[in-house]
């Protein structure tokens, strides 16, 4: 979304109340979670793809609905459908210089922060990746080159050990990484704060329970899916409109 689009986004959307309903319902191969605003009765979805009667398929796909803006979630432990991901990403932004490419970043893991990172996540555009690592029997060079090359910008909120972490649980290196509040003036401060005044999107949150929990399952819940896309994809749109690649060294 360029600033021209977000910034008639802004003006000609009503914000959303912070209140929001969740419902869940359907079956695994098309499960809903819904935010209803109750005074519209307008929802906000995270849909699960059909999967052709296949539970063994090595990826889902999910549409995530975040303010009127789809994000074509993938959700995976194969390198093949890593490679794949980060292939289509790179051609899709061939003709940018480098570091101009802007990617959310956030890792995921189950308390304390001793345990191995079981999540990560990226998001470029409207296309997030969410890579169940810790569940993987190989990391694709693509991915280790991706990260470490220097041809994009990482940003995420409140991501300080996000990086070592990786490094240390699987020695991928990440160049360029940014943290949000600090690049807004305000260190420290919250993804629902920034989404707020950066973007205008209010009502994101981030609950508590759901970052909590088990992330090293097979199957990431509904709930997990959600989390991982809005902080990947809300770090991206936070990043692309303070312009976060003319900061790096």
């Amino acid at each position: 979304m360029e600033n021209e689009d977000l910034e008639h986004h802004r003006n000609s959307n009503r914000k959303l109340p912070e209140n929001l309903t969740v419902t869940i319902f359907g079956d695994w191969r098309a499960r809903f979670v819904s935010y209803k605003d109750e005074e519209t009765n307008e929802d906000i979805k995270t849909e699960q793809h059909p999967n052709h009667n296949n539970p063994n398929k090595p990826f889902r796909d999910f549409t995530v609905t975040v303010f009127g803006n789809r994000v074509t979630t993938t959700v995976t432990r194969r390198a093949k459908v890593v490679r794949q991901w980060i292939s289509r990403i790179r051609n899709m932004n061939r003709y940018k210089t480098d570091k101009s490419i802007v990617v959310g970043l956030g890792v995921q893991w189950r308390p304390p922060s001793s345990n191995k990172v079981a999540t990560l996540q990226l998001c470029v555009g409207s296309r997030c990746l969410i890579f169940q690592i810790c569940r993987s029997n190989s990391i694709p060079w693509s991915l280790r080159e991706f990260l470490s090359n220097g041809v994009a910008t990482f940003v995420g909120v409140r991501n300080y050990n996000d990086a070592d972490m990786l490094f240390r649980d699987y020695k991928l290196r990440v160049k360029n990484v940014l943290e949000l509040g600090k690049l807004a003036g305000n260190r420290g401060a919250s993804m629902e704060y920034l989404a707020s005044s950066v973007l205008g999107f209010d009502g994101v949150m981030k609950l508590e329970e759901v970052g909590r929990s088990d992330w090293g399952h097979k199957e990431l819940t509904q709930e997990q899916v959600e989390y991982a896309c809005v902080d990947a994809y809300v770090s991206f749109q936070i990043g692309k409109k303070l312009q976060a690649w003319k900061y790096v060294c």
